[in-house]
């Protein structure tokens, strides 16, 4: 006996529905694990924050403006006085990623697009060895 009547004798479209079943059962908890994998990070993060010592929060930009107060892309000139006033403390010279850093400290919308935008209208011009600086604002 071989073919179709060899799997509907030893019972093979059962076995083969069950097998299905099993995988698409297995996926979906995976799936539920993941999207749910953000929560457990939370409240693992939670108690080691509760054991660390508090940081003390960044120091808003002295400028007076705020993310809120510009349109970051659309407003170039006034996103790349806003910038500069964030990097002050790092001097001349400072290197992209202390940027990026700095614009997730400040919860700052979409910081590699305007960090792209300024260095392609020529606000943030390369110093060398993947440091760059402000040109004059």
């Amino acid at each position: 006996m071989l073919g179709i009547d060899a799997i509907t004798a030893n019972n093979g479209w059962a076995m083969a529905f069950t097998g299905a079943c099993i995988v698409m059962a297995g996926l979906a908890l995976l799936s539920f694990v993941i999207s749910q994998l953000h929560k457990i990070i939370a409240l693992t993060e939670g108690k080691a924050k509760k054991h660390s010592p508090p940081t003390p929060e960044p120091a808003s930009p002295a400028v007076g403006l705020s993310a809120a107060d510009i349109d970051l892309l659309d407003d170039l000139p006034a996103a790349a006085r806003f910038y500069n006033s964030l990097t002050m403390d790092l001097g001349e010279v400072f290197s992209l990623p202390t940027l990026y850093r700095i614009c997730q400290k400040e919860n700052l919308p979409h910081p590699h697009i305007t960090i792209m935008a300024l260095r392609g209208a020529g606000y943030l011009v390369p110093a060398g060895e993947g440091n760059f600086s402000w040109k004059n604002i």
